[in-house]
């Protein structure tokens, strides 16, 4: 009797250390396979972002960018595989604050990025959701007292920017952060009304050729409220805290004016021509 109670705890005792053995060997497993999509993850995320050689000279070099590197999974699609948002942190990645965010879901190729030229705090989930993923809204400082709140919607390969919101912290205040500029067919010039402060600023967007002459006049009742003109992808500033400015416009693309005020701002109209 004591024999056999004696080798059925030993056969416990075996089964017990097997069974031990084999959940510390998924886990390991599952680490190992963890570790293996980390990795990935960050050789696509600094293929995508271009700044590998940038982030090779930054303090810990490639190595500490993986280290410090975020990853969250997140099902947007509802089909039990999760989608992962990536974020890599550092000067070369987030300039001031905002850090660029990427977003990717598994093919059997490999990662495809589905979100891209985002930055700011990460994504907040909405209930919301367009072509079978929930809908993505990144929040982006702005300046001290105002926020960028962007809206993407998934248009069945990639979000896409759908909508985005300049937002006064303090008051809760918002307008759209900016606003294209259409002229009506057979025009070449559109007046535009508005009222801005120094934290709510107007911002137009104006598509031209180069060669083309500008002309932009404002007119308001508080001397605080001028306008500056600067190319959209260098970033050139052609005028600057002005109520009137014409000039041959140096390139093809976009144009950014930027209407401003101080803290009491006002309102505005602007007549904006092209020829």
């Amino acid at each position: 009797m004591l024999n056999r109670l004696v080798a059925s705890v030993v056969a416990s005792v075996v089964v017990l250390g097997l069974a031990v053995h084999a959940n510390a060997q998924v886990h390991g497993e599952q680490k190992e396979a963890a570790k293996d999509v980390r990795s990935r993850l960050f050789e696509q995320a600094l293929a995508d972002s271009g700044e590998r050689e940038c982030i090779e000279k930054e303090e810990g070099g490639v190595r500490a960018a993986e280290a410090n590197m975020s990853v969250k999974e997140v099902d947007l699609n509802r089909d039990g595989v999760s989608e992962y948002e990536v974020e890599l942190s550092g000067p070369c990645t987030c300039g001031m604050v905002n850090c660029s965010i990427y977003l990717y879901r598994q093919t059997p190729g490999g990662f495809e990025l589905i979100l891209d030229g985002a930055a700011g705090f990460g994504f907040e989930v909405l209930k919301t959701s367009t072509n079978g993923y929930f809908d993505l809204r990144v929040t982006a400082r702005n300046n001290a007292a105002t926020q960028n709140r962007t809206t993407y919607k998934f248009d069945g390969k990639q979000y896409r920017e759908a909508d985005t919101r300049l937002v006064q912290m303090q008051t809760g205040e918002s307008k759209p952060a900016y606003r294209r500029v259409q002229f009506k067919r057979g025009t070449s010039s559109t007046t535009l009304q508005g009222r801005v402060s120094i934290s709510l600023p107007d911002t137009y967007v104006v598509g031209a050729r180069a060669g083309q002459v500008m002309t932009v006049t404002l007119t308001a009742p508080s001397r605080s409220v001028k306008f500056t003109v600067m190319t959209s992808r260098t970033t050139n500033m052609l005028a600057d805290n002005t109520r009137s400015w014409t000039g041959t416009l140096p390139e093809t693309d976009d144009y950014l004016i930027v209407v401003e005020g101080d803290e009491k701002g006002g309102t505005y109209s602007m007549t904006i021509s092209i020829k």
